[in-house]
Protein backbone atom coordinates (compact mmCIF):
# COMPACT_ATOMS: atom_id res chain seq x y z
CA UNK A 1 0.00 0.00 0.00
CA UNK A 2 1.72 3.28 -1.13
CA UNK A 3 -0.53 6.01 0.43
CA UNK A 4 -1.77 4.12 3.33
CA UNK A 5 -0.36 2.78 6.84
CA UNK A 6 -1.03 0.11 8.60
CA UNK A 7 -1.42 0.07 12.66
CA UNK A 8 -1.23 -2.38 15.02
CA UNK A 9 -4.91 -2.60 15.55
CA UNK A 10 -4.96 -3.25 11.17
CA UNK A 11 -7.02 -0.40 10.62
CA UNK A 12 -5.60 1.40 7.67
CA UNK A 13 -4.47 5.40 8.52
CA UNK A 14 -5.32 7.26 6.10
CA UNK A 15 -9.05 7.45 4.05
CA UNK A 16 -9.84 6.68 1.52
CA UNK A 17 -11.51 8.00 -1.65
CA UNK A 18 -12.96 5.03 -4.02
CA UNK A 19 -15.05 4.58 -7.20
CA UNK A 20 -17.59 1.12 -6.23
CA UNK A 21 -18.65 -1.22 -8.98
CA UNK A 22 -21.00 -4.06 -8.69
CA UNK A 23 -19.86 -7.93 -10.22
CA UNK A 24 -23.10 -10.28 -9.01
CA UNK A 25 -24.80 -8.80 -5.56
CA UNK A 26 -21.41 -8.34 -3.82
CA UNK A 27 -19.73 -4.07 -3.95
CA UNK A 28 -16.07 -3.96 -4.79
CA UNK A 29 -13.99 -0.64 -4.76
CA UNK A 30 -10.48 0.52 -6.28
CA UNK A 31 -9.00 3.77 -5.25
CA UNK A 32 -10.21 6.48 -7.22
CA UNK A 33 -6.51 7.42 -8.01
CA UNK A 34 -6.51 5.04 -10.41
CA UNK A 35 -9.64 4.90 -12.19
CA UNK A 36 -9.04 6.91 -15.40
CA UNK A 37 -13.01 6.80 -16.73
CA UNK A 38 -15.87 4.58 -16.92
CA UNK A 39 -17.20 3.68 -20.58
CA UNK A 40 -19.74 1.42 -21.75
CA UNK A 41 -19.53 -1.53 -23.19
CA UNK A 42 -17.82 -2.09 -27.11
CA UNK A 43 -16.97 -4.47 -29.15
CA UNK A 44 -13.75 -6.73 -27.18
CA UNK A 45 -11.33 -8.09 -30.04
CA UNK A 46 -9.90 -11.49 -28.69
CA UNK A 47 -6.28 -11.66 -28.66
CA UNK A 48 -4.69 -15.01 -29.24
CA UNK A 49 -2.08 -16.18 -26.64
CA UNK A 50 -3.29 -14.35 -24.09
CA UNK A 51 -3.43 -14.88 -20.54
CA UNK A 52 -7.08 -16.49 -19.08
CA UNK A 53 -7.87 -13.30 -17.38
CA UNK A 54 -7.51 -11.70 -21.10
CA UNK A 55 -10.55 -11.17 -22.72
CA UNK A 56 -9.18 -8.90 -25.39
CA UNK A 57 -8.65 -5.70 -26.15
CA UNK A 58 -10.20 -2.33 -27.05
CA UNK A 59 -9.75 0.46 -29.32
CA UNK A 60 -10.09 3.49 -26.54
CA UNK A 61 -9.60 6.41 -28.60
CA UNK A 62 -6.95 5.67 -30.30
CA UNK A 63 -5.01 3.68 -27.73
CA UNK A 64 -5.21 -0.57 -27.62
CA UNK A 65 -5.84 -1.31 -24.19
CA UNK A 66 -6.23 -4.70 -22.69
CA UNK A 67 -9.23 -5.88 -21.58
CA UNK A 68 -9.42 -7.80 -18.33
CA UNK A 69 -12.43 -10.49 -16.90
CA UNK A 70 -12.62 -9.36 -13.72
CA UNK A 71 -14.74 -11.85 -12.35
CA UNK A 72 -11.48 -14.53 -13.52
CA UNK A 73 -9.12 -12.13 -11.67
CA UNK A 74 -11.38 -12.76 -8.65
CA UNK A 75 -11.94 -16.12 -8.99
CA UNK A 76 -15.83 -15.67 -9.49
CA UNK A 77 -18.60 -17.78 -11.35
CA UNK A 78 -18.36 -16.36 -14.94
CA UNK A 79 -21.29 -14.75 -16.74
CA UNK A 80 -22.11 -13.90 -20.58
CA UNK A 81 -20.78 -10.35 -21.36
CA UNK A 82 -23.67 -8.12 -21.97
CA UNK A 83 -24.08 -5.00 -23.86
CA UNK A 84 -25.06 -3.51 -20.46
CA UNK A 85 -22.07 -4.32 -18.36
CA UNK A 86 -19.03 -1.56 -18.25
CA UNK A 87 -15.85 -1.07 -18.39
CA UNK A 88 -13.92 0.89 -15.88
CA UNK A 89 -10.43 1.81 -17.47
CA UNK A 90 -7.68 1.90 -14.91
CA UNK A 91 -4.32 2.84 -14.76
CA UNK A 92 -1.24 2.03 -12.83
CA UNK A 93 2.40 2.53 -12.90
CA UNK A 94 1.94 3.63 -16.50
CA UNK A 95 0.08 0.64 -17.62
CA UNK A 96 -3.42 0.99 -18.56
CA UNK A 97 -6.68 -2.24 -18.48
CA UNK A 98 -10.33 -2.19 -19.15
CA UNK A 99 -11.97 -3.87 -16.37
CA UNK A 100 -15.08 -5.55 -16.84
CA UNK A 101 -17.60 -4.92 -14.33
CA UNK A 102 -21.45 -5.19 -14.06
CA UNK A 103 -22.44 -1.77 -12.93
CA UNK A 104 -20.57 1.21 -11.71
CA UNK A 105 -22.07 2.46 -8.55
CA UNK A 106 -20.52 5.80 -7.12
CA UNK A 107 -17.59 7.55 -5.64
CA UNK A 108 -16.74 7.56 -1.63
CA UNK A 109 -15.16 9.00 0.53
CA UNK A 110 -14.27 6.03 3.38
CA UNK A 111 -12.56 7.37 6.62
CA UNK A 112 -9.78 5.36 8.05
CA UNK A 113 -11.48 4.28 10.95
CA UNK A 114 -14.02 2.26 8.51
CA UNK A 115 -11.03 1.01 6.66
CA UNK A 116 -9.49 -2.54 7.92
CA UNK A 117 -6.54 -4.29 6.63
CA UNK A 118 -7.16 -7.78 4.84
CA UNK A 119 -4.12 -9.41 6.47
CA UNK A 120 -6.22 -8.76 9.84
CA UNK A 121 -9.22 -11.22 8.67
CA UNK A 122 -7.41 -13.31 6.01
CA UNK A 123 -4.33 -14.07 4.80
CA UNK A 124 -5.85 -15.26 1.42
CA UNK A 125 -7.62 -12.01 1.26
CA UNK A 126 -4.54 -9.58 1.60
CA UNK A 127 -3.29 -11.10 -1.31
CA UNK A 128 -6.15 -9.26 -3.75
CA UNK A 129 -7.73 -6.85 -1.38
CA UNK A 130 -5.72 -3.23 -0.05
CA UNK A 131 -8.27 -3.08 2.10
CA UNK A 132 -11.98 -3.90 3.71
CA UNK A 133 -14.21 -0.99 4.29
CA UNK A 134 -17.20 -1.04 6.81
CA UNK A 135 -20.06 0.68 5.84
CA UNK A 136 -22.63 0.33 8.26
CA UNK A 137 -24.64 -3.25 7.19
CA UNK A 138 -22.40 -3.19 3.62
CA UNK A 139 -18.87 -4.73 3.78
CA UNK A 140 -16.65 -3.20 0.27
CA UNK A 141 -13.74 -4.56 -0.30
CA UNK A 142 -11.07 -2.42 -2.21
CA UNK A 143 -9.58 -4.37 -4.80
CA UNK A 144 -5.40 -4.02 -4.95
CA UNK A 145 -4.69 -2.14 -8.56
CA UNK A 146 -0.97 -3.36 -8.21
CA UNK A 147 -2.59 -7.22 -8.05
CA UNK A 148 -4.37 -6.60 -11.16
CA UNK A 149 -1.66 -4.32 -13.38
CA UNK A 150 1.77 -5.80 -11.68
CA UNK A 151 5.31 -4.22 -12.81
CA UNK A 152 6.09 -7.80 -14.51
CA UNK A 153 4.23 -7.05 -17.39
CA UNK A 154 2.05 -10.01 -16.68
CA UNK A 155 -1.36 -8.61 -16.03
CA UNK A 156 -3.36 -10.93 -13.76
Amino acid sequence: MSTSKRDATHTIENEKQVVTFCLDTQEYALDVAHVAQVVRMVAITKSVQASRNIEGMINLRGKVVPVLNLRRCLGLAEKPISLDDQLLIVSVRDRSAALIVDSVEEALIIPADRLESPSSISFELAEDLEAVAKLGDRLLMVIDPLRLLPENGALA
